[in-house]
């Protein structure tokens, strides 16, 4: 008589046991809210390719510049990281433009500038590398952290994004960069 009554507290309790062990266990592996909505990520490193469904880039060279100049005559002083690359369309060229590009120092994004003849919205060709240059004015407190450029077309979701960690305090600041024209990739 007495074993059932203990049975009948015990019961409970490992049950309750075994559902708070098992709603931690789902939590755990559940993905985020909005992950369903995040693209897909694909690391890139200087000079070698990276590819994400529609877009394939290669990142040639990272400055540090006091000041920028294109060949048509814009100029700007300042902090700029300069990034050079080569980038083509690998599906279709329907809409494959370079549009996304940011740059993400610590919980900071910045947005590469429109100003100047920079790569920013070069309409890319299927299976032709482009080449351009993309110019970033940062803050001088930027340049003690690392940063993350993050590279896609119109639309990052559906097509996915490059990433490349650029390590800012690493860079040595030249006195000038002059952004490269806009073409074939060499």
């Amino acid at each position: 008589m007495m074993s059932g009554v203990v049975r009948s507290k015990v019961v409970p309790w490992v049950l309750t046991a075994a559902l708070l062990v098992g709603a931690w266990a789902i939590v755990k592996v559940t993905l985020p809210v909005g992950s369903a909505q995040e693209p897909f990520v694909t690391a890139a490193t200087l000079d070698e390719t990276a590819s994400a469904r529609n877009l394939v880039v290669t990142v040639t060279d990272v400055h540090a510049a006091r000041a920028v100049t294109d060949d048509a005559g814009w100029s700007a002083d300042g902090a700029w990281l300069v990034i050079d690359l080569d980038a083509a369309a690998q599906v279709t060229q329907q809409g494959a433009s370079l549009r996304t590009a940011t740059l993400v120092v610590g919980n900071r994004t910045f947005s590469a500038t429109e100003r100047g003849t920079t790569f920013l919205d070069q309409a890319l060709v299927t299976g032709v590398p482009r080449s351009g240059s993309l110019a970033f004015q940062l803050p001088d407190d930027a340049w003690t952290e690392h940063g993350t450029l993050r590279l896609g077309l119109a639309n990052p979701v559906l097509d996915g994004v490059i990433e490349m960690r650029i390590d800012l305090a690493d860079l040595p600041f030249e006195r000038e960069v002059s952004l490269q024209e806009n073409g074939w990739a060499r």
